[in-house]
């Protein structure tokens, strides 16, 4: 019920974005008081109150009427303010995204934020979903070989020549793939190595001498990169 009463709402508000708050499980729908609404939304204290006097606020909604369906740099800004999930509203579906860190400039921490939690959370802001998994330190010097016996179940297939989008595994000193990144494009790669924080890195030299595989998901889209470089430019204007 609360799905469909947001998309009705977003219908009724038309070119303009619809926005509202999540509250004790429902929806209350809000005025959109930016000046420029068919562009941006802007939700007044007054409203913001009287929903979080139900309960908790626990989601923030809106609508691109004829936008992406993804956070734009503003959003993602935003949510990561508010921490909160944000829900969003495009041709009729409602994708929920939640308050992922920002994917540059990442504290190091294995298993929690690390190579693989910033391809996942990258991913989720694209609108894809991967399975989290358990990793325990130094699994690589191990039986273990987490990248190659999950990655297809996550729903990649291998390919040869690297495009956007696409995780590169990377033999990080050892003989087994223990390392990822993505490739966002002009020969640079997003990932985020130990003890380091996550940055974007040029593609060759080391990275490109010790690829072991490339790897490529079937739900990818043209504009998925769009969502990740719109976390990248969050904050930045």
């Amino acid at each position: 019920m609360i799905e469909s009463n947001i998309i009705a709402h977003a219908t009724t508000e038309g070119v303009r974005e619809s926005c509202g708050l999540v509250s004790g499980g429902i929806y209350f729908p809000c005025t959109n008081i930016h000046p420029d609404p068919e562009n941006y939304f802007e939700i007044s204290s007054e409203e913001w109150l009287r929903a979080e006097s139900h309960a908790e606020v626990e989601a923030v909604v809106h609508s691109h009427p004829a936008g992406l369906p993804f956070l734009s740099a503003g959003d993602r800004d935003m949510q990561v303010k508010t921490g909160l999930p944000w829900w969003l509203v495009c041709d009729d579906r409602l994708l929920k995204f939640n308050p992922v860190p920002r994917l540059l400039g990442r504290e190091f921490n294995h298993g929690v934020q690390d190579c693989y939690s910033i391809i996942r959370d990258a991913y989720h802001l694209c609108g894809i979903s991967l399975d989290d998994f358990e990793r325990h330190d130094n699994w690589w010097y191990t039986g273990d070989n987490l990248y190659l016996d999950n990655i297809s179940g996550q729903g990649f297939y291998q390919v040869d020549e690297v495009r956007d989008g696409d995780v590169i595994l990377i033999c990080l000193g050892t003989s087994k793939p223990c390392h990822a990144a993505l490739y966002i494009g002009n020969q640079e790669i997003l990932h985020h190595r130990p003890d380091r924080l996550s940055k974007r890195d040029v593609y060759g030299g080391y990275w490109f001498k010790f690829t072991h595989s490339i790897w490529r998901h079937k739900q990818w889209s043209d504009y998925s990169l769009l969502a990740i470089y719109a976390d990248m430019d969050a904050g930045l204007n």
